[in-house]
């Protein structure tokens, strides 16, 4: 959000162009020019805690707290100690 507030800033007030601004924060050209399309920010949307979607199976069901819970605790650590889907299945 604070990408898309910074990437309308450098366009409308200081009337960089896509390029320049894409170089500047490091990214692609495409993101710029799809949130300067963009009315307003886009936000996400974070699971639910609600399993009612589908029908999991028992262990599945089982391991599902246990998966919340290392993401919750993977929040508050620096960006490679996280887990992967990979770790998460091994």
């Amino acid at each position: 959000m604070a990408q898309y507030h910074h990437i309308k800033f450098l366009k409308e007030v200081e009337g960089l162009p896509q390029r320049q601004i894409a170089k500047k924060l490091g990214i692609s050209r495409n993101t710029v020019s799809k949130y300067i399309k963009q009315n307003e920010a886009s936000t996400t949307v974070n699971r639910t805690y609600t399993y009612s979607g589908k029908e999991y199976s028992d262990e599945t069901k089982r391991v599902l707290p246990i998966i919340d819970q290392w993401h919750e605790d993977d929040l508050k650590r620096w960006g490679k100690q996280k887990h992967t889907a990979a770790r998460i299945y091994k």
